[in-house]
């Protein structure tokens, strides 16, 4: 047949329909194909994570934070009930959803929407199919006001969980410590594992230095649940281990006291047993409340607290860093005979004061002491004294003793995180700080507690405790013991030396002997720290905190504040036979023996139960009253 006639054309055209249809079968058949494996090997992890979400989900149960109790088993911190909200942001749906939940939720409970959304963006990409706490502060009618409007709500769940409880707010609020939010710093930094955004960590005090004892760890659950979210069942549970309890150093009755004698000058007291530096109380002023932080603290409370010029936030005790003034002598004398300048017996005469180059440093005694021994410069605070001392025994010299025999100069480990070094200062740091030589008239500031020197309260109570067990240096420490939640011993606070001052008994008894005399004989500079028929030793300080040229055209009660001298005193008790320690600053308060001494005074008779009214407790304030000479600058 003939390729042109008309039969021969339409077989043509049937052959050519084929082809197209079979390469249109072979085409579907590719696209299928390609799409299968783009489902199942290049989204297949994703899809079978999210089809196993839709259907089985682990959630955390949250453990039990440790209690916090004093020596005597007094619940100085509890727990009590919380409600929270969270949210799984897979289950929520796009920017849009977020933004319409945020306002529902803030409709319905009364909070701002935007702060509400931008809390869910801090968490929605780090575990988007797992549930993150949205909200931690919820009350009792939030809780009611969410559950009766679940069925609206996708993606969230509601969750009870336990909110820390002081004993007071004010209470021992340095020592204790405040919760907040674990903050994306804290979370990458690698200390605390197992937690996640919006978790709870202490912030300052034990309930930070002591956070990986009394977090206690997380429970979880495997549960199956719908397409909003709600259980069907429970598959698996793991119970969490509630945290360690704390049972501190600090008798509470002695704190109450300390921080009532404060009041609300600006200041710190440290009550330490120099037989095992068992810190007994420790109080900073002014102070903050931890209440203010239970359930998250405002923006508005927050930026007052930080910016506050009498720094509430600051634990004066432990991190505050100032001049020893006077208090000083104590750790000079116990170097200068160690190196050998001295003995007690060695006397300088005291004019009034010292001669070095065409400068004179004075005594606090204009007239002068006269001939002053060892004994009599501790009594009498001699500073022509202790220049002489110091420019024998030479910058150097002092700073290796005092950093050795006391701690000073760096942080002991006092179980605070606030805890800070202090300065000592020598030839070398003065070379790296300045890069200039020191010179012979700086050292003689440094020997009465001046000049570069700082020191915090807590190491003055450290070398006074020295001093009262006869020179043995261990680690002060405010956590006693350490127990599980069953009440079983985990770990003890056993004292721990750090040095011990090689040195004549009869020389360490001259120095003691000499701060006895402070408090009892005529002519001491802190006769107003006795009590009747117990014998208190001590030492007065009063600290300058700028050069004389700053005090011109001033009064001595008329200095602006920041001007005016801080007052010092450090004691122990009883004299013979050392049990407490009791160290006094109060910032720019004046004279030590004037100021200071009669504060330690009130805190010795509560400790040995004399004439004191342990009850009352300063209400609390932001920030202390105006002191007298205040002209409106700090």
């Amino acid at each position: 047949m003939p390729w042109g006639t008309p039969a021969a054309r339409e077989t043509a055209t049937e052959a050519l329909r084929f082809r197209w249809f079979h390469w249109a079968v072979i085409l579907a058949f590719a696209i299928l194909a390609a799409r299968l494996w783009f489902l199942q090997i290049t989204m297949g992890e994703e899809y079978r994570e999210k089809s196993d979400i839709n259907h089985t989900r682990f959630t955390q149960i949250p453990t039990t934070r440790g209690l916090i109790k004093d020596r005597n088993g007094i619940v100085l911190v509890d727990n009590s009930v919380s409600f929270e909200l969270l949210a799984t942001p897979k289950e929520i749906g796009n920017d849009s959803d977020v933004r319409a939940l945020s306002e529902k939720i803030g409709t319905i409970i009364g909070r701002d929407p935007a702060d509400l959304y931008a809390r869910f963006q801090a968490f929605k990409s780090k575990k988007p199919y797992e549930p993150n706490v949205w909200l931690s502060d919820l009350t009792r009618s939030d809780l009611t006001l969410l559950e009766t409007r679940r069925h609206y709500l996708e993606g969230l769940s509601l969750r009870v969980n336990s909110v820390r409880k002081p004993l007071s707010g004010s209470f021992a609020p340095h020592v204790i410590g405040y919760l907040g939010e674990i903050n994306q710093e804290q979370l990458l930094g690698g200390n605390y594992p197992g937690l996640s955004q919006g978790d709870l960590i202490g912030q300052s005090g034990v309930e930070q230095s002591m956070d990986n004892l009394l977090q206690g760890k997380k429970g979880r659950r495997l549960m199956t649940v719908d397409s909003k979210g709600r259980l069907l069942e429970e598959l698996e549970r793991e119970y969490p281990t509630p945290g360690h309890n704390l049972i501190l150093t600090i008798d509470s009755r002695l704190q109450r006291v300390a921080q009532s004698v404060l009041g609300e000058r600006a200041g710190a007291v440290v009550v330490m047993d120099p037989r095992n530096f068992e810190i007994l109380a420790m109080a900073s002023s002014p102070f903050f409340n931890i209440d203010d932080f239970t359930g998250g603290i405002s923006k508005e409370r927050w930026k007052s607290l930080v910016e506050d010029p009498f720094r509430p936030m600051e634990n004066r005790a432990a991190g505050g860093q100032y001049p020893p003034g006077s208090t000083f002598k104590i750790a000079v004398a116990f170097s200068a005979l160690a190196e050998g300048v001295i003995t007690p017996e060695t006397s300088v005469h005291c004019g009034g004061g010292l001669k070095l180059g065409d400068h004179v440093f004075g005594c606090w005694n204009r007239r002068g002491h006269g001939r002053v021994n060892l004994y009599r410069s501790l009594k009498e605070s001699c500073d022509v004294y202790y220049y002489e001392v110091g420019r024998r025994l030479g910058v150097d010299r002092m700073a290796k003793r005092v950093k050795e025999f006391f701690g000073l100069g760096r942080t002991l480990g006092a179980d605070l995180a606030t805890e800070r070094p202090g300065l000592v200062p020598d030839q070398d740091w003065k070379m790296r700080r300045f890069n200039a030589p020191w010179t012979a008239g700086e050292t003689l500031p440094v020997s009465i507690g001046q000049g570069y020197l700082l020191t915090t309260p807590l190491q003055v109570a450290q070398y006074t405790a020295v001093a009262a067990n006869g020179g043995t240096l261990m680690r002060p420490h405010i956590v006693k013991e350490v127990t599980d939640f069953e009440g079983r011993v985990v770990r003890t606070a056993e004292p721990e030396t750090l040095n011990k001052i090689n040195l004549n008994p009869d020389y360490v008894e001259k120095i003691r002997k000499g701060l006895e005399a402070v408090v009892n004989e005529p002519g001491g500079t802190g006769r107003r720290a006795g009590l009747p028929g117990i014998r208190v030793a001590g030492k007065t300080g009063t600290a300058q905190v700028v050069s004389l040229k700053k005090y011109q055209g001033y009064t001595s009660t008329g200095r602006p504040y920041k001007y005016q001298d801080h007052a010092w005193y450090t004691s122990y008790a009883p004299a013979e036979n050392p049990e407490v320690v009791v160290t006094v600053l109060l910032e720019h308060a004046g004279g030590g023996g004037a100021r200071a001494a009669p504060v330690a005074q009130k805190v010795l008779a509560a400790y040995f139960d004399k004439s004191v009214d342990t009850r009352v407790m300063p209400p609390y304030q932001a920030q202390p009253d105006k002191p007298a000479g205040w002209k409106g600058e700090i």
